[in-house]
């Protein structure tokens, strides 16, 4: 596990808030806005953990729990949950608090986003393990292995068709 990393040298944390400009015709924050604000923690945890040039590959299970409406305090909480020779997958949790209702936290949406590093050429290049090391860590890691099997099982479905 030459250059392996810990979960916690990459993980993010960042907080946002919910603008009139963000939220649709219900007063609920837009599900593209959101996808943005879990692009960048997601980028931010990739490329601190690749410490190279990493790009987006996919986005799974995205899943909205609760609304968050204008005001809205969002906390985006992004982590490696696994390392796959050249690319990653890194989890996603978005948690809000409604000042104008309650400071009660809620969860408003998870995701998972697979990145893959790229070298100086644009072509993909291997990157560090990780190291989990709490019972939550190494669950993470576990599951991110059988989405990525069922990706692909999925992917060679579709092709085969």
């Amino acid at each position: 596990m030459e250059n392996a990393k810990t979960v916690k040298q990459s993980q993010v944390e960042t907080r946002d808030i919910v603008h009139p400009s963000d939220v649709n015709a219900y007063n609920f924050v837009f599900g593209g806005h959101m996808m943005s604000l879990l692009d960048k923690a997601a980028c931010i945890a990739a490329y601190t953990h690749a410490r190279r040039r990493v790009t987006t590959i996919s986005i799974d299970n995205v899943r909205f729990f609760k609304p968050a409406t204008v005001g809205t305090i969002l906390t985006i909480k992004a982590s490696v949950n696994r390392v796959f020779n050249t690319s990653l997958e890194v989890g996603l949790k978005v948690v809000g608090v409604h000042p104008q209702i309650s400071w009660q936290p809620e969860v408003i949406c998870h995701a998972y986003m697979t990145f893959v590093a790229l070298d100086e050429n644009g072509k993909p290049t291997p990157i560090p393990s990780i190291i989990p090391e709490t019972e939550d860590e190494i669950r993470r890691f576990e599951e991110a292995g059988i989405r990525r099997d069922a990706r692909k099982k999925l992917t060679a479905q579709l092709e085969a068709k």
